[in-house]
């Protein structure tokens, strides 16, 4: 792949704005072993069925493979604007370019796998300050269909010497499973549905900073009976609550949490239980996060891990009481 800057044969020509060749690499970077991670969280022998399902469930988004690059190069003289742009199809966890463009300093700019993900879109292109992952914009966003990659890097092409540059991409975004792990119910109660909230809607790719715009919540995918598992951004680092009033101590509740599940269970009986399991600490990129419960009798999911999540539970709860489903 290659552009090359017309003109440049001359002995006359402005050299400083002849195309000179480099040699890019990219390489996927995935911090996290998954199925390790899948297998001291599931480890039992009644586990092993959901272990082996969420493992063939996570198998692609967490492989490290890139299959569509998009490269951005920006101006550095103040301008920021966008001067260079290619995408590539490269179904790869590495890849190296050689290409000819003016000889110039650049904020480059890579992200992978969005062509694929309806639920994340490629936006602000024209400036390398505003390009950003924007999930897209609803009350329930599908989980994300792939991991999305991204890197920056400027690039100092007017230099002397060797041309060579080293990309590293990392996942911008995480997994949750919510797991039921005892095995008392063959056919009822059934998991209706799970939706995951507080959860970041855009990530800015020259920043590196992720934004939390309007509360959405992501719709979890079914792995089995008793697995449900989504990809979405990461959740903020900590809560954000206003200063408590001077001289007042202000005590931990389930508003204090940085995300939660919503788990609908429906009954034999016609009715829905709503368990809301509120988490405290920081759903991290490229992780997965694997939360476990038992279910009771009546649909309410109790959590194994009761110190890290909380759980508040709403019997009969009204299906037509659409508001629930939307908070975040």
């Amino acid at each position: 792949m290659a552009v090359v800057s017309a003109g440049c044969h001359l002995i006359d020509d402005d050299l400083s704005v002849c195309g000179v060749d480099y040699v890019i690499n990219y390489q996927m970077n995935l911090v996290t072993e998954i199925q390790m991670e899948i297998d001291e969280q599931l480890s039992s022998v009644a586990e092993k069925p959901l272990a082996d399902a969420l493992k063939i469930w996570t198998s692609p988004i967490f492989s490290g493979e890139a299959h569509d690059l998009e490269m951005d190069f920006y101006s550095l003289d103040g301008s920021d604007e966008l001067k260079h742009h290619f995408a590539e199809v490269i179904d790869a966890k590495q890849k190296s370019y050689t290409l000819t463009i003016p000889r110039e300093d650049y904020r480059h700019l890579a992200v992978v796998n969005i062509a694929d993900n309806p639920s994340v879109n490629l936006a602000g292109t024209a400036y390398s300050s505003s390009m950003c992952l924007a999930q897209v914009y609803a009350d329930t966003v599908e989980s994300h269909a792939t991991a999305v990659y991204s890197a920056r890097l400027t690039m100092h092409m007017q230099q002397e010497g060797d041309l060579q540059f080293n990309v590293h991409l990392y996942m911008t975004n995480c997994a949750v499973a919510l797991a039921v792990i005892d095995s008392t119910h063959s056919t009822t109660p059934v998991i209706k549905q799970v939706l995951l909230s507080g959860t970041a809607t855009n990530f800015s790719v020259n920043d590196s900073v992720y934004t939390f715009g309007k509360s959405s919540v992501i719709r979890a995918e079914k792995v089995t009976n008793w697995c449900y598992a989504a990809v979405a951004f990461p959740s903020r680092d900590e809560v954000v609550t206003p200063s408590p009033q001077r001289g007042v101590c202000r005590q931990a509740t389930a508003d204090d949490s940085l995300w939660a599940l919503d788990a609908y269970v429906g009954l034999p009986n016609g009715t829905i239980t709503k368990t809301h399991l509120t988490v405290h600490d920081p759903l991290k990129a490229s992780t997965l996060r694997i939360i476990r419960v038992y279910m009771q009798d009546d649909g309410s999911l109790v959590p194994v891990q009761k110190t890290e999540v909380g759980a508040t539970v709403t019997l009969d709860w009204n299906e037509g009481t659409t508001q629930e489903l939307i908070t975040g």
